[in-house]
């Protein structure tokens, strides 16, 4: 740390994204769309991890994912779609926000930050085109969840679309293609 910063200056990382697990994607569109004033939604393709850990065990998780634009905060939706922390957010009954996430350069200093504050990795993944995710407890009773992902340059970019969408929503469109 540099002469007169304090812990919580070096340790900001700005939240960008609030999750919600879902078992009707449609549903959840409809109500974010709808209710919230919120979309449009890109729905992905099917994510399916190259390289994966549940926790603690290599595992490559697989879900689906829809992401809309709220100003700057991502709105995402998630259907589980096997063993995870999100089917887990389910079984335990879990309604509303089940994750908070922040976009990091580096995923071993990050990791290594957040497990110096008692955070403990529950789940990660790889994609196939190098992006990484990672989910930590940051309480014992799993009640506060942080996602920590680096993205590739590509992947950057259609954030940035999905972005530019949402600022220019007339309401109209549910969903988009890019």
């Amino acid at each position: 740390m540099a002469d007169g910063e304090d812990m919580a200056d070096a340790n900001r990382t700005p939240l960008n994204q609030t999750a919600f697990v879902t078992t009707d994607m449609d549903a959840a569109i409809d109500f974010w769309t709808g209710t919230m004033g919120v979309g449009p939604f890109f729905v992905f393709p099917p994510l399916v991890a190259v390289k994966g850990d549940y926790r603690g065990d290599p595992h490559p998780t697989s879900y689906a994912a829809a992401i809309a634009y709220s100003g700057d905060l991502i709105v995402e939706l998630i259907v589980p779609q096997g063993p995870c922390i999100f089917q887990d957010f389910l079984d335990r009954g879990g309604r509303g926000v089940q994750h908070l996430a922040a976009f990091v350069d580096d995923m071993a200093a990050a990791r290594a930050e957040i497990e110096a504050k008692g955070g403990t990795r529950l789940q990660g993944s790889t994609f196939p085109d190098g992006s990484e995710v990672a989910y930590f407890a940051m309480t014992p009773d799993e009640s506060i969840i942080l996602e920590i992902a680096v993205l590739k340059p590509e992947s950057l970019a259609l954030f940035d679309a999905i972005k530019a969408a949402g600022a220019a929503w007339d309401g109209r469109q549910r969903t988009m293609s890019l």
